[in-house]
């Protein structure tokens, strides 16, 4: 639950309004009482430019309120119109990148915090000592400033985010981050099949764990589980990947255990705590969703509404890359600990042959019709060849027949034939299976 509630702070965009509406609240008390009770120590330490008595600093302070509330509000605009397209013309699922970007977000703290410091100051300057000096509205003037290179810096992103070759670039980056976080879980561990699974749970009471929640699993806490699996001395065998959907009937886990039944449902129900589902995905720990983004971005370009299939080719050679960090994976279950060790955690590992099905399955559907798209999906399956295992080189060969021999393919006009034939022979010769792996 905590681990939830967590999620749902860091991704909210109040996040950082609120941490810098506080510091601005603070600041502006702060400067206040420094101007009642400090202005003649801090004289020989303040150059007196930066002093104005209290009836200017008040006009001043007013104006810097008006120039933040303007600026804040073109920029909620500003942002509703980005969601608008962004939900239109690519999906709505990427709508949580712009919010959740951390120069969005900050820009809202900056010109949230500048009104709450401009009116907070306000209130606090003593008009009843008109002569008196004061360094609040030279503090204002920074704080405008900085909000208008806040507001340069917001447009600029803004005017990268609704470019689809942007947005692409920063899914691309997102999801190789991930991609790469996976990879060195896998380096810390040994990836074993299902029949070295069973001989390790072998002789070994069972009790499963069911989830707390119905919803999508966004993050499961492997290190919470091995501190558990040694202290109960036993195997805990994690049996859904981050992603996927779960209903409080799901067996998300099953615990391995030689102590009484009783003691491994007491183990059981401390698991739940370290699976945590909620009612949407997140990129916590799932590459597969960011990767699903740019499919979704590529079947948009592809409805008769948009008809932009250059969008959708370039997001296949993207897919192609992405998948190319991932061609080399084992299918099978990853082993966090030694395999004779009594304490080990043991997870399910992603399936390569999934992975590939959910990344071209529908892009291959929607433009099976377009000769340029089935040309730049073997082009893409070429690119994810280039570091592929032997199993896994079957695979794409496997899928890449498949999409040939579609009868809709026969029906391209000559030319564009050729060119389709030519890129999947080319595509076959690429790093061709060894007859040990064939026979395999």
């Amino acid at each position: 639950m905590i681990r939830k509630i967590a999620n749902r702070i860091r991704s909210s965009i109040w996040l950082y309004p609120a941490i810098y509406s506080v510091g601005a609240l603070v600041l502006s008390v702060l400067i206040s009482y420094v101007d009642q009770h400090y202005t003649e120590v801090l004289a020989d330490y303040i150059p007196g430019l930066l002093y104005t008595n209290t009836a200017l600093a008040q006009v001043v302070l007013g104006i810097i309120a008006g120039a933040f509330i303007t600026i804040a509000t073109f920029t909620f605009s500003t942002a509703m119109v980005v969601l608008t397209m962004y939900s239109s013309q690519f999906t709505p699922r990427v709508v949580e990148n712009f919010l959740n970007n951390e120069t969005t977000m900050k820009s809202f703290g900056v010109f949230l915090s500048g009104f709450i410091f401009s009116i907070t100051s306000l209130l606090l300057i003593r008009s009843d000592e008109q002569g008196s000096l004061v360094i609040s509205a030279s503090v204002g003037v920074l704080y405008i400033i900085v909000g208008l290179i806040y507001f340069l810096i917001f447009i600029n992103n803004v005017s990268t985010y609704i470019q689809a070759s942007g947005l692409i670039l920063r899914l691309h980056d997102e999801a190789l981050k991930r991609i790469r976080q996976y990879r060195d879980f896998l380096k810390k561990s040994e990836t074993i099949s299902d029949e070295e699974l069973k001989k390790i749970v072998d002789s070994r009471d069972s009790v499963d764990v069911f989830s707390r929640a119905d919803g999508y699993i966004q993050e499961i806490d492997f290190m919470g589980m091995k501190r558990i699996s040694k202290e109960h001395n036993c195997v805990i065998c994690v049996r859904k990947v981050v992603g996927q959907f779960i209903s409080k009937e799901t067996r998300v886990a099953t615990v391995y255990q030689e102590n009484p039944e009783d003691v491994a449902r007491e183990t059981a129900g401390v698991l739940q705590q370290f699976i945590t589902a909620g009612n949407k995905r997140t990129e916590a720990q799932d590459f597969s969703f960011t990767i699903q983004k740019i499919v979704e971005i590529a079947l948009k370009s592809l409805s008769p509404g948009i008809n932009d299939p250059n969008t959708a080719i370039h997001c296949l050679k993207i897919i192609g890359l992405l998948l190319r960090d991932l061609s080399d994976i084992r299918n099978g279950y990853i082993v966090l600990s030694a395999k004779e060790d009594d304490d080990t955690v043991v997870c399910e590992a992603y399936d390569f042959e999934v992975l590939l099905h959910d990344a071209y399955q529908q892009i291959a559907f929607y433009g099976r019709s377009d000769a340029s798209v089935m040309t730049a999906v073997f082009k893409s399956l070429r690119f994810a060849k280039a570091k592929a295992s032997e199993g896994n080189l079957q695979i794409i060969n496997d899928y890449a027949q498949m999409l040939f021999e579609k009868p809709e393919c026969k029906n391209f006009d000559p030319l564009a034939f050729r060119k389709f034939e030519k890129e999947y022979a080319d595509l076959m010769a690429y790093r061709k299976v060894s007859p040990v792996a064939e026979k395999v």
